[in-house]
């Protein structure tokens, strides 16, 4: 696994999560996650693409003008560690938290594991 491969992914699953285009959204993921990733945080647990993309609309509904901005990058062969800062609309930094992440064969990661 390569860190552009690792770096790429995180960055299009981060822009899932202010993607409220399904389309471009669906992209996002796809290009990001695996069909059978297992994701838990705080907010909720879930399992597939498809549940995901379903937790990320309710983040949306809930959190209007929210988005996410990537602090650092801490890459291993075979998982990663993110840290991530969450904003308002108008850029004020309103939280930090931490994901844990394993890629699958291909980089797409099958297991995300975030805590805020």
């Amino acid at each position: 696994m390569d860190l552009e491969t690792l770096q790429d992914n995180w960055n299009a699953y981060l822009s899932a999560y202010g993607a409220t285009d399904a389309d471009e959204r669906a992209r996002l993921l796809a290009q990001s996650v695996s069909e059978d990733v297992v994701f838990t945080n705080p907010a909720g647990d879930g399992e597939t693409l498809a549940g995901l993309d379903a937790h990320i609309v309710g983040f949306q509904q809930s959190n209007p003008g929210k988005y996410f901005g990537t602090d650092k990058l801490f890459p291993q062969k075979d998982k990663m560690l993110a840290i991530w800062s969450m904003y308002s609309g108008d850029g004020t930094r309103l939280a930090t938290g931490y994901n844990f992440v394993r890629p699958d064969e291909t980089g797409r990661f099958k297991y995300l594991a975030g805590f805020f």
